[in-house]
């Protein structure tokens, strides 16, 4: 079959001696120099070599390349580990059924209970009572329709009978389980409560006594018992809707606002929208996550390289090693683990104070996720596979992570691999060439959508260009090998969120970053999980970076046997695998991917480099920070004061926003609603009759502080209650999104909700946890400046901020350059300004 493909894989074999050894007289220009890397064959790894390896863990395959069919079967070992991987996998579906009961204890159970029946008289209960008489029934008349109950010998019927009976009512129990958590798990006026009451101290004691309090959980044994998220009351929604916009509004422009808002509360239209959406939510996981994923992300034809992704920043004051290779072989060598960690599901499931679990479901697509194109709206494309694709100098690799065991492969023989790319690459290529169609690839995926799709079917479709894509598609995830050194915050934020918007695929789930001064971060694609799951990984990964200790003192990497295995922190973790062979004993080489353009695809790739490089130039983004060490202050001194630290950060939001533009803007700050099934984000509208009181009482001369301190007080109860509400599913963009989709769906046109939706967030900001894992240090140099995303409006602000510990919070502030009215840098000192001002209202 691989004859048919007109390409001769042996005779463009050069070995790796004759490559760098010719590697001076191969650097005439840069058209010689990327010929030189397009020879460079590893091995036996080559592009078809590439294809087999993927068969190993998915399966039989079958392309077209140039004309021919081209089928790889794998070998038989490779079909069985395949085999044994599925049965795990139904091996962890099964242990999740079963708990909190091991699965053990469910097998002796079974086994017990077949025994008895089986050793049972006739007559007993067992063998002829209602329930048995039943069984026998369904037998004859299911398994009698193939003629076969009849020939079967009794005793093996009574056997495999007893065995489905026990097996049922084990299933049977744990529903029931799972059903009187959930109905627990609805209980939700401890989120209103400043002291618990004895109702909550009871349901408390109750949930974590038998049900959290059992047996060590796996990371989705509690999804089944996660409750719907309930439909808000429409009334509830339009009076915070008009609650909300009240501060903004002229005293004219509410009265008409308030006018559409109760005819549509009061009209057929509504009643049958909402009817819908209560019938929806019983029918299905979440009645408006799978919409919010499919029309605000997958059918949003904008480019999303810095309208959608988002960033996250390393370490905030200290480099582990300077060493590229060295940096980003333990970077993927942890993110291997922690996918062997979801695989497996070993990561405890994160809960509220140790009692109220959340929602787990956007963890399944963490890893081997990219979001296709389509000419109308994307598709999120969820497979398997042990590789990673990874980007230097605009040469693309296939680079094994596993080994055909599926077990991680040693730091050391993922950093052999990175090192061979960056030996044989650096030195032809000592600067990507702008115009070379290859090494501006990425910029495709920063397009408009549907013009992504065009070009993808027509230049990527098949051949080896499809093959080359499926391997990067496929992929764990994607590693840019960045040949830039970022020195300050700001400048690495920069190049994480858009790379010059040439080097981020940002198709892929995530991006892994590596620059070459041994600075790292992630960039993140947005529709298929919030921003906390990204946090959660890479603050695990980070955390075991700095308790692994990898490192020399001079930055390279320790030998394998220097390096002691970690605890994970989380039950029953597979070893990590920092032993092994060496790497020229296993043979294990990275596949150069490689890629036939014809002159209109070229075109196309340097179009589409050319725009992502304008979108680029007009972000404005600065990363700065507010900390004790420099005159400033962190949440202990908001907690001082006793209060809430996220609504004082959203008091001086709003305070710096009306300096710079004189008046306040409808403000968007996520709330997580992880407490309900399938929950995604909603919306806190920060602004309100209080905050506004607030900030005008602060912003002026005369008002004495205490009467300031007190408007502070009663904003902050006030952003307290709508982050609540927020939290519970009781906010109203989300349901009034719903409804919208509703309506459209049904083919009417409501003016009210088109208005009420597209009323434009100026001010749009988000609150980044900090700490997700259990690990517990005390080294300032531990800590992350968090990260951001680019502004929702183009005349707006995009804000994000995490606040560190009690002495540091750290803000990342965006802004277009072409708009006239807005200014990041400005934005930023106005923020800094803001906090003086709320503290010096508490200082004498």
């Amino acid at each position: 079959a691989g004859q048919g493909s007109g390409v001769d894989y042996k005779s463009t074999k050069l070995s790796c001696t004759k490559f760098s050894g010719g590697t001076e007289s191969l650097c005439f220009n840069m058209a010689e120099a990327r010929a030189a890397v397009n020879n460079i064959r590893v091995g036996s790894l080559l592009q078809l070599d590439a294809i087999s390896s993927r068969a190993k863990f998915r399966g039989p395959q079958v392309h077209t390349l140039d004309g021919g069919l081209l089928i790889v079967i794998p070998s038989a070992d490779s079909l069985l580990h395949l085999l044994l991987h599925k049965f795990k996998h139904l091996y962890y579906h099964f242990q999740t059924a079963c708990w909190p009961v091991p699965v053990w204890s469910a097998l002796a159970g079974i086994t017990v209970f077949v025994g008895g029946v089986m050793y049972s008289p006739d007559h007993s209960w067992w063998r002829s009572g209602p329930i048995a008489s039943f069984l026998w029934s369904v037998d004859e008349n299911f398994v009698g329709l193939f003629g076969v109950a009849s020939y079967l010998p009794k005793y093996f019927r009574i056997c495999y009978l007893s065995g489905w009976s026990a097996v049922f009512s084990m299933l049977v129990v744990a529903l029931v389980q799972r059903f009187c958590m959930r109905i627990l798990l609805n209980y939700k006026n401890w989120m209103y409560e400043k002291k618990p009451s004895y109702l909550t101290l009871v349901w408390g004691a109750i949930l974590r006594g038998f049900f959290l309090g059992q047996r060590e959980p796996l990371t989705y044994s509690f999804q089944n018992a996660m409750p719907r998220l309930a439909v808000p009351a429409l009334q509830c929604t339009i009076n915070k809707y008009l609650r909300s916009v009240q501060p903004l509004l002229s005293e004219k422009e509410y009265e008409n606002v308030e006018r559409e808002a109760h005819a549509f509360q009061k009209s057929t239209e509504a009643r049958k929208l909402q009817t819908l959406l209560i019938v929806k939510s019983f029918l299905s996981g979440n009645y408006v996550s799978d919409w919010w994923e499919k029309y605000i992300y997958l059918r949003s034809r904008s480019p999303i390289l810095i309208n959608s992704n988002y960033y996250g920043l390393g370490y905030a004051n200290m480099i582990p090693s300077h060493h590229q290779t060295h940096r980003a072989a333990v970077l993927v060598h942890l993110y291997a683990r922690f996918k062997v960690i979801l695989d497996t599901e070993r990561l405890k499931p994160m809960t509220i104070r140790g009692t109220v679990p959340i929602c787990m479901r956007q963890y399944e697509r963490m890893f081997c996720l990219c979001r296709i194109p389509g000419r109308d709206d994307d598709i999120l494309r969820h497979s398997d596979s042990l590789h990673i694709a990874v980007l230097y100098k605009g040469t693309f690799w296939r680079v094994e992570v596993f080994d055909h065991q599926r077990s991680p492969l040693s730091i050391h023989e993922i950093q052999n691999q990175l090192d061979f790319i960056v030996e044989s690459v650096g030195n032809v290529i000592p600067v990507p060439d702008v115009k070379d169609a290859e090494a501006n690839l990425p910029a495709l995926t920063a397009l408009n959508r549907t013009r992504w799709a065009e070009i993808r079917e027509e230049h990527f479709g098949s051949g080896l260009n499809k093959l080359s894509l499926d391997e990067i598609e496929h992929a764990m995830f994607f590693l840019h090998l960045d040949d830039r050194s970022p020195r300050t915050w700001s400048e690495t934020a920069r190049l994480s969120l858009h790379g010059e918007g040439n080097t981020r695929w940002c198709d892929k789930s995530f991006n892994l970053v590596v620059y070459h001064n041994g600075e790292a971060a992630v960039h993140a694609e947005h529709s298929w999980a919030d921003a906390p799951v990204i946090a959660h990984g890479w603050e695990w990964v980070l955390y075991q970076e700095y308790a692994l200790k990898p490192y020399q003192p001079d930055g390279y990497l320790k030998a394998s046997e220097d390096i002691e295995p970690l605890a994970d922190h989380c039950s029953k973790t597979p070893k990590a695998n920092l032993r092994r062979e060496s790497h020229e004993k296993r043979k294990i080489h990275p596949a150069k991917l490689e890629w036939r353009f014809w002159p209109e695809a070229r075109d196309a790739i340097l179009e589409a480099a050319q725009l992502a490089a304008e979108q680029c130039r007009d972000l404005h983004l600065v990363v700065d920070s507010c900390e004790v060490s420099q005159g400033g202050y962190g949440k202990g001194f908001m907690k001082k004061h006793k209060c809430s630290p996220d609504a004082w950060i959203q008091v001086a939001l709003q305070i710096a926003y009306y300096r710079d533009r004189g008046s306040l803007a409808l403000t968007y700050e996520a709330a997580a609603v992880r407490l309900f099934n399938e929950g995604r984000t909603e919306t806190i509208r920060s602004v309100s009759v209080e905050s506004k009181n607030a900030v005008m009482q602060i912003l002026s001369e005369g008002v004495p502080k205490k009467d300031k301190i007190a408007a502070l007080y009663k904003a902050a109860e006030q952003h307290q209650k709508y982050s609540r509400d927020a939290s519970l599913g009781r906010g109203v963009d989300r349901h009034l999104f719903a409804l919208y989709v509703a309506a459209k769906g049904l083919g009417m046109e409501v003016n009210f909700l088109k208005d009420a939706l597209s009323m434009p967030w100026k001010l749009s900001t988000s609150q980044i946890p900090q700490r997700q894992t259990e690990f517990i240090t005390t080294d300032p140099n531990m800590v992350s400046p968090s990260g951001g995303f680019g502004p929702v409006a183009d005349d707006g602000y995009g804000v994000s901020y995490m606040m560190a510990d009690d002495d540091r919070t750290f803000f990342h502030v965006s802004s277009k350059r072409s708009c006239k009215v807005t200014d990041s840098e400005r934005f930023m000192r106005e923020i800094m300004r803001a906090l003086e001002d709320l503290r010096s209202i508490f200082e004498d």
